[in-house]
């Protein structure tokens, strides 16, 4: 995502985000330089575009205050880069809480859609060896999850986090590119639920988000993951949340649970049944 900047009212650039972040924070800019993002209506100052928001220096910046797109031209369109949106995107505190809320959402979405098969009826073990099973499962989530983040800009883990999904300049994402995005995440972040591409995917996405402030899925389209200021509440939520989420889910799959059990480690399968009393009387 390239921007253009506005200095002695002339247009410059165009600067990669993380330039212009920069500059910011050793003060040659401030937050009353006008900046224009390939998609914003109008220049504006860069206090007020959410991906500066933490570089400016907090003024008091009206936030009707725009210059109107006709005052200066438009900038052609670049090519989008893969340069990071914002600093705080790649910390260690917003990434931890981007892996949790990722995790959660998986979490809630794997027992929705497998304590509905088990109480439908249906063979849940035979159907969890399927790998059409399993792939339904996860092509159902991409497209509800791409669905809430289009809506609302979050899915029920990001939410009890603290987390918004945006466009660099605070705008909604349109369905196509929120589906993309979702497919992305599940194959370049989740390796498609392979468990050596897992920890391959997670591992490089880790290192390229604090190397260049912005994940694969995110910087090449322009993306924006905001955290919100940090609160114990939401942890407590959060650990609240996940706590009954997996015994509820638990309660429900134990059958299929104690099955699988007994098929796997045989010769434990008798710690899974209470153990008989004696009725004979001692002698």
């Amino acid at each position: 995502m390239k921007v253009w900047i506005i200095q002695n009212g002339e247009k410059t650039g165009p600067y990669e985000i993380s330039q212009v972040v920069r500059k910011l924070e050793s003060g040659e800019w401030d937050a009353e330089t006008y900046g224009w993002l390939e998609g914003m209506k109008d220049w504006q100052p860069l206090s007020t575009i959410p991906a500066f928001t933490e570089a400016t220096d907090r003024s008091h910046v009206d936030p009707e205050l725009t210059l109107p797109a006709s005052d200066c031209a438009e900038p052609a369109q670049e090519a989008p880069s893969t340069a990071a949106p914002a600093a705080r995107s790649g910390s260690v505190a917003v990434l931890m809480r981007r892996f949790f809320a990722r995790w959660f959402d998986l979490l809630l979405w794997s027992s929705i859609y497998m304590c509905a098969m088990q109480l439908s009826g249906a063979n849940l073990k035979q159907l969890m060896m399927s790998f059409w099973f399993n792939y339904l499962m996860m092509v159902v989530w991409i497209i509800m999850e791409a669905a809430m983040i289009h809506v609302w800009g979050l899915t029920p883990g990001k939410w009890l986090l603290g987390l918004r999904v945006s466009r660099v300049d605070g705008s909604a994402l349109p369905v196509g590119l929120s589906l993309l995005r979702s497919i992305r995440v599940y194959l370049m972040g989740m390796g498609m639920s392979h468990p050596i591409l897992l920890l391959l995917c997670h591992g490089f996405s880790w290192w390229f988000v604090r190397k260049h402030g912005s994940a694969l899925w995110d910087g090449a389209s322009g993306l924006l993951v905001k955290a919100q200021s940090f609160s114990p509440w939401r942890w407590l939520a959060f650990s609240f949340a996940s706590f009954m989420v997996m015994n509820l889910s638990g309660m429900i799959l134990e059958p299929v649970s104690r099955e699988l059990i007994r098929e796997m480690f045989p010769e434990q399968a008798q710690w899974l049944d209470s153990p008989k009393q004696s009725t004979s009387p001692i002698k």
